[in-house]
């Protein structure tokens, strides 16, 4: 619980723009977060809520995260997030890379790496093997549905 107290209050002090975190007085280890898609992506200006979970053996595991802004279930708006809310990213143990580690991962940690490992502006090129398409027409196309989603 400690942990967990520290790392809220870090979440409480520090975040950047655009990403904010809000938990229960009586349960800090259910937390609901919403990041604003940063400018210059197609993510610009809109809103995506997430739920996370602190499991009761954190930190030695990551937190259970899972995106909300599906559509019901419809859309997909990056490769690491799901139309059924699973979040990929290997902090959160759910993709290959570097791993969550207990001694120097945080909450903070994940936030951050969302914002700007998944909302960046060429979100195609996140798919294993579409490196290459990165300022392609294709990647641009994929963009453009992007955006129409999050308008």
């Amino acid at each position: 619980m400690t942990r967990i107290v520290l790392h809220t209050n870090q979440l409480a002090r520090d975040l950047p723009d655009g990403i904010y975190v809000r938990w229960g007085d009586s349960r800090p280890d259910v937390l609901k977060a919403v990041i604003i898609g940063p400018q210059g992506t197609p993510y610009a200006n809109g809103l995506f809520e997430f739920d996370m979970f602190i499991p009761d053996n954190y930190p030695y595991k990551p937190p259970l995260v899972k995106f909300i802004t599906t559509g019901s279930g419809k859309i997909r708006f990056n490769p690491n997030l799901y139309a059924d809310g699973k979040v990929c990213l290997s902090l959160l143990g759910t993709w290959d890379g570097r791993p969550w580690d207990p001694k120097m991962s945080s909450l903070y940690q994940v936030m951050l790496s969302m914002q700007a490992m998944i909302f960046n502006n060429e979100p195609m090129t996140n798919e294993p093997g579409f490196e290459s398409y990165r300022g392609t027409p294709i990647s641009a196309a994929y963009n453009r549905s992007i955006w129409s989603w999050t308008r």
